[in-house]
């Protein structure tokens, strides 16, 4: 063998060393996680901390609502006069809200449940979807996999499109903008936007995240064997889905005693 060849024939044995991953059977056991990759030690430390900022928004939207003589404004309390409706922004025009003389809107608009109700749905469903793609990714099935991932992501874009309708309004159904709900106006509407907002970064990076690796596992990335970045995947997915069930619980399900 030629010094030339020599030197291939190593580069061609480090690019097969390189490419090597672990299966999940190869994972060396460690005393503090068990048998577990990096990858995977890492994403729950990741949803750990992502868990205690969730926590934290949640403990301080409680303590606001519970130390509040009115959460939310009425059109019944602002004619009693005890409280103001928000006034109406530029913005808030330019989606055409409709204002009063006074310049501001008759009152801050509910939550539409029965919508977020079927968003919430939807979030769990894709959950299912995930669980099917792992499994099938598992069993080396390589069309069904990506046909799986697929749903997940599309249940991940219409939970995007259904949080946009709420928020800006779509097809001349106003949204909670256009109705009136202000940030910064009141607690009430302030820890609406930055709650619902924050998970919905998750979501939308939940979906660039399986696109991804839906288009990897069209290529034939994990017929190897190697599902632990697709585990990874759902281990990220399905936190995403337990915490909007307890964003949707706390401040879409808890009722306004006596409309305060």
């Amino acid at each position: 063998m030629s010094a030339h060849e020599a030197v291939e024939h190593h580069g061609d044995d480090d690019h097969h060393h390189h490419e090597h991953r672990l299966r999940p059977e190869e994972w060396p056991s460690e005393p503090m996680v068990g048998v577990a990759s990096a990858g995977k030690v890492g994403m729950w430390w990741f949803l750990l901390s992502d868990a205690l900022m969730f926590a934290g928004f949640l403990l301080a939207y409680g303590i606001l609502r519970g130390g509040s003589e009115i959460w939310t404004c009425t059109q019944e309390l602002v004619e009693a006069g005890k409280c103001l409706a928000p006034v109406c922004s530029d913005f808030a025009m330019s989606l055409g809200a409709q204002c009063q003389e006074n310049g501001r809107f008759l009152e801050e608009p509910a939550l539409g449940i029965n919508f977020t109700a079927g968003l919430t749905f939807l979030l769990i469903c894709s959950s299912v979807t995930m669980v099917l793609a792992l499994s099938y990714c598992k069993e080396g099935d390589r069309k069904n996999t990506v046909k799986y991932l697929a749903i997940t992501t599309a249940g991940g874009i219409l939970f995007l499109c259904g949080q946009w309708y709420e928020y800006f309004g779509l097809f001349g159904f106003p949204g909670l903008i256009e109705s009136g709900l202000a940030f910064g106006h009141s607690s009430y509407a302030t820890t609406f936007f930055l709650i619902t907002s924050f998970h919905g970064m998750h979501v939308f990076s939940g979906v660039v995240y399986l696109a991804i690796t839906t288009w990897q596992a069209s290529k034939g990335r994990f017929d190897d064997g190697y599902t632990s970045e697709v585990e990874i995947l759902g281990l990220f997915w399905h936190f995403v889905d337990l915490i909007w069930i307890l964003v949707f619980t706390f401040i879409y399900l808890v009722p306004n005693e006596h409309g305060v």
